[in-house]
């Protein structure tokens, strides 16, 4: 006799089975750093993003896991004052990082009973629910996701390195500018050197990111957010900084997905000033020569546009990643509403 599946909806990670939740993202071909709770914390403590974590249980064994934040949907123009407070909402999973559902056993009736949550944590303002997934093995469940109403898109990839070839090799496949710009760093005496994340040096971090986000007028994350992440997931957190005649001149902030095996570069801080001494060459090959001794089997460079004329994605690429979709999935919980948005989306 299969016992019944019971699901539930957390507003805030503080409820959850923490050691049973850490541990099917550890177990799950699909768990990333993204779903631990650690991040779920720093999301929860650094942002105004609201939490509704759907769990699915067993004889008290936890055998699903979505997570899930309410976050605004993404507006052509800003709306006056009272529109605001009636402006549109989705429930994402997750942003910032990846997410979707990880289900042990019983694939279909366990996502039955994630979704069924997703409904129950659906309010009146909450139009859509989106699956941003970090793993391509996700795609296992592309046709649950259709067949419940979910489309499909790829608009983001990553740029993966493989680590489990030779440094030499893994080097060997940059393109000529960026082992030449590696090489005139070093021969200038630019030194790179892992730091520890604590607050002086997480402080002049984020000064030079967020210099760096506004001149690209890009989506800059708070201070809080940074130190959140650093408070609650400090063991997954690498930091590197290089500087030249004893000054800073660029920093990159990754993550250790332990999970998926590999380092994921996720935030850099480097000033205008600074570009002409190219330190970012620098800062990836000796974060992936660190990789590589830490036992990484791949090199992650963070999302960007699937768009080949994309500068981000043209600039990742000279790093002889692979290219990889990230899997957006997306559903209209209101649907007329979210009809008209999608068309308005469009136009």
């Amino acid at each position: 006799m299969t016992t019944e599946i019971s699901g539930d909806v957390h507003t805030s990670v503080a409820t959850l089975p923490d050691t049973q939740w850490n541990r099917l993202v550890e177990q799950s071909s699909l768990g990333s750093v993204f779903h631990r709770t650690g991040w779920l914390r720093a999301i929860e403590a650094g942002t105004d993003l609201t939490p509704r974590h759907v769990t699915a249980h067993r004889d008290g064994n936890l055998v699903g896991l979505l997570p899930n934040f309410v976050s605004d949907v993404s507006l052509p123009i800003e709306l006056p004052g009272p529109a605001a407070a009636v402006a549109p909402r989705e429930l994402l999973s997750t942003d910032p990082g990846f997410g979707g559902p990880l289900v042990v056993r019983d694939h279909h009736a366990v996502l039955d009973t994630l979704f069924e949550g997703v409904r129950a944590a659906a309010t009146t303002d909450i139009w859509a629910h989106r699956i941003r997934s970090l793993a391509g093995e996700a795609v296992q469940y592309a046709a649950y996701f259709d067949s419940h109403g979910y489309d499909v898109s790829t608009l983001t990839c990553q740029l993966l390195v493989d680590l489990t070839r030779p440094l030499e090799d893994v080097l060997a496949g940059w393109q000529k500018d960026r082992r030449r710009t590696a090489r005139k760093a070093r021969e200038a005496g630019m030194t790179v050197a892992r730091v520890d994340a604590d607050r002086s040096t997480l402080a002049e971090f984020y000064d030079a990111y967020a210099a760096m986000i506004d001149r690209v007028d890009g989506v800059r994350y708070s201070q809080a957010f940074i130190n959140a992440v650093a408070s609650h997931l400090s063991d997954r957190l690498v930091l590197f900084r290089t500087t030249l005649d004893e000054e800073t001149v660029g920093w990159h902030w990754y993550l250790r997905d332990n999970e998926q095996h590999s380092l994921h570069h996720f935030f850099s801080g480097l000033r205008e000033e600074h570009f002409s001494h190219h330190p970012s060459s620098l800062l990836h090959e000796e974060a992936i020569s660190w990789a590589v001794d830490e036992g990484y089997t791949s090199y992650n460079f963070g999302e960007s546009n699937a768009d080949v004329t994309d500068g981000g994605f043209g600039y990742k690429s000279q790093y002889g990643g692979a290219v990889h979709p990230i899997l957006t999935w997306e559903k209209g919980l209101a649907r007329g509403r979210w009809s008209g948005y999608r068309i308005a989306r469009r136009v």
